[in-house]
Protein backbone atom coordinates (compact mmCIF):
# COMPACT_ATOMS: atom_id res chain seq x y z
CA UNK A 1 0.00 0.00 0.00
CA UNK A 2 1.97 3.11 -1.57
CA UNK A 3 -0.63 5.28 -0.23
CA UNK A 4 -2.48 5.80 3.10
CA UNK A 5 -6.53 5.31 3.01
CA UNK A 6 -9.03 7.45 3.61
CA UNK A 7 -10.33 5.72 6.60
CA UNK A 8 -6.79 5.69 7.75
CA UNK A 9 -6.46 9.11 7.12
CA UNK A 10 -9.47 10.18 8.95
CA UNK A 11 -8.24 8.03 12.46
CA UNK A 12 -4.56 8.71 12.26
CA UNK A 13 -2.98 11.09 10.36
CA UNK A 14 -0.92 13.59 12.86
CA UNK A 15 -2.26 16.58 11.97
CA UNK A 16 -6.17 15.94 10.50
CA UNK A 17 -7.00 12.46 12.31
CA UNK A 18 -9.74 11.81 14.88
CA UNK A 19 -7.82 9.76 17.00
CA UNK A 20 -4.92 11.68 17.81
CA UNK A 21 -7.16 14.81 18.46
CA UNK A 22 -8.52 12.71 20.46
CA UNK A 23 -6.27 11.92 22.32
CA UNK A 24 -5.14 15.85 22.98
CA UNK A 25 -8.65 16.34 24.20
CA UNK A 26 -8.70 13.53 26.53
CA UNK A 27 -5.86 14.88 28.29
CA UNK A 28 -6.71 18.21 28.58
CA UNK A 29 -10.49 16.51 30.34
CA UNK A 30 -8.69 14.53 32.51
CA UNK A 31 -6.19 17.51 34.18
CA UNK A 32 -9.65 19.45 35.01
CA UNK A 33 -11.08 16.88 36.70
CA UNK A 34 -11.48 17.64 40.39
CA UNK A 35 -10.32 15.00 42.28
CA UNK A 36 -7.89 13.10 39.88
CA UNK A 37 -6.29 10.74 42.59
CA UNK A 38 -9.84 9.58 42.86
CA UNK A 39 -10.59 8.88 39.36
CA UNK A 40 -9.01 6.82 36.59
CA UNK A 41 -9.62 7.63 32.84
CA UNK A 42 -8.11 4.41 31.10
CA UNK A 43 -7.21 3.94 27.36
CA UNK A 44 -10.18 4.30 25.04
CA UNK A 45 -10.79 1.17 22.79
CA UNK A 46 -11.85 1.64 18.98
CA UNK A 47 -14.32 -0.99 16.85
CA UNK A 48 -15.52 -0.62 13.48
CA UNK A 49 -18.63 -2.10 13.01
CA UNK A 50 -21.58 -1.76 9.78
CA UNK A 51 -19.63 -0.93 6.85
CA UNK A 52 -22.05 0.16 3.35
CA UNK A 53 -20.68 1.22 -0.04
CA UNK A 54 -23.22 2.74 -2.01
CA UNK A 55 -22.54 5.02 -5.29
CA UNK A 56 -25.93 6.46 -6.10
CA UNK A 57 -25.70 10.45 -6.69
CA UNK A 58 -22.06 10.54 -5.91
CA UNK A 59 -18.76 11.05 -8.89
CA UNK A 60 -17.41 8.15 -6.35
CA UNK A 61 -18.31 5.53 -4.40
CA UNK A 62 -19.07 6.61 -0.74
CA UNK A 63 -18.10 4.47 2.36
CA UNK A 64 -20.68 4.53 5.32
CA UNK A 65 -18.29 3.10 8.09
CA UNK A 66 -19.72 2.82 11.70
CA UNK A 67 -17.01 3.37 14.10
CA UNK A 68 -17.64 2.73 18.16
CA UNK A 69 -15.43 4.32 20.68
CA UNK A 70 -15.17 2.73 24.56
CA UNK A 71 -14.27 4.76 27.38
CA UNK A 72 -13.66 3.67 30.61
CA UNK A 73 -13.29 5.61 33.93
CA UNK A 74 -12.38 3.63 37.25
CA UNK A 75 -12.81 4.73 40.84
CA UNK A 76 -13.82 3.87 44.12
CA UNK A 77 -18.04 2.45 44.35
CA UNK A 78 -18.67 5.09 47.39
CA UNK A 79 -18.12 7.83 44.77
CA UNK A 80 -20.44 6.22 42.93
CA UNK A 81 -22.26 9.67 41.87
CA UNK A 82 -19.43 11.71 41.37
CA UNK A 83 -18.45 8.94 38.80
CA UNK A 84 -21.75 9.13 37.15
CA UNK A 85 -21.17 12.99 36.65
CA UNK A 86 -18.14 12.41 35.58
CA UNK A 87 -18.80 9.98 32.73
CA UNK A 88 -21.57 12.30 31.93
CA UNK A 89 -19.48 15.35 31.65
CA UNK A 90 -17.09 13.07 29.46
CA UNK A 91 -20.01 11.94 27.41
CA UNK A 92 -20.60 15.69 26.59
CA UNK A 93 -17.18 16.76 25.98
CA UNK A 94 -16.38 13.55 23.73
CA UNK A 95 -19.46 13.80 21.60
CA UNK A 96 -18.38 17.76 21.35
CA UNK A 97 -14.85 16.70 20.06
CA UNK A 98 -16.42 14.26 17.52
CA UNK A 99 -18.07 17.48 16.30
CA UNK A 100 -15.77 19.83 16.21
CA UNK A 101 -13.59 16.95 14.33
CA UNK A 102 -15.93 16.33 11.48
CA UNK A 103 -16.92 19.75 10.90
CA UNK A 104 -13.05 21.03 10.72
CA UNK A 105 -12.19 17.91 8.42
CA UNK A 106 -15.36 18.44 6.43
CA UNK A 107 -14.51 22.02 5.49
CA UNK A 108 -10.71 20.73 4.35
CA UNK A 109 -10.01 21.84 0.91
CA UNK A 110 -8.92 18.01 -0.10
CA UNK A 111 -11.22 16.36 2.15
CA UNK A 112 -12.02 12.65 2.43
CA UNK A 113 -14.30 12.94 4.88
CA UNK A 114 -17.65 13.52 3.00
CA UNK A 115 -19.93 14.72 5.20
CA UNK A 116 -19.57 15.73 9.12
CA UNK A 117 -21.22 13.44 11.78
CA UNK A 118 -24.44 14.60 12.26
CA UNK A 119 -25.35 11.85 15.49
CA UNK A 120 -23.75 10.25 18.06
CA UNK A 121 -25.46 7.61 20.26
CA UNK A 122 -24.22 5.41 23.06
CA UNK A 123 -24.65 4.79 26.20
CA UNK A 124 -23.05 3.74 29.59
CA UNK A 125 -22.23 1.02 31.62
CA UNK A 126 -21.67 0.72 35.76
CA UNK A 127 -19.89 -2.75 37.24
CA UNK A 128 -18.20 -3.02 40.35
CA UNK A 129 -15.13 -5.18 39.47
CA UNK A 130 -14.03 -8.00 41.18
CA UNK A 131 -10.55 -7.48 42.78
CA UNK A 132 -9.12 -6.68 45.99
CA UNK A 133 -9.25 -2.71 45.33
CA UNK A 134 -13.13 -2.36 45.81
CA UNK A 135 -12.89 -0.70 42.31
CA UNK A 136 -15.90 0.11 40.05
CA UNK A 137 -15.60 0.91 36.08
CA UNK A 138 -18.24 3.02 34.25
CA UNK A 139 -17.82 2.29 30.22
CA UNK A 140 -18.78 4.85 28.15
CA UNK A 141 -19.37 4.16 24.59
CA UNK A 142 -19.91 7.00 21.57
CA UNK A 143 -21.13 5.59 18.27
CA UNK A 144 -21.44 7.18 15.16
CA UNK A 145 -20.87 7.23 11.52
CA UNK A 146 -17.73 8.36 9.18
CA UNK A 147 -18.99 9.06 5.26
CA UNK A 148 -16.16 9.18 2.92
CA UNK A 149 -15.34 8.67 -0.25
CA UNK A 150 -14.17 5.40 -1.50
CA UNK A 151 -9.70 5.60 -2.62
CA UNK A 152 -8.50 4.42 -5.81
Amino acid sequence: MTKASNIRQLLTDAKLGLLPYLDQRLQEIAKTWIQPENFQLQPYDIRFGNCNTSAANEPRPVINQSIALRFFILGNPQDRLELLLLASELQNDVDAAIFEWSNREWSQFEKPLKRPVTQITGGLEYEVLENNDNTCRIALEREFDLIYSVSF
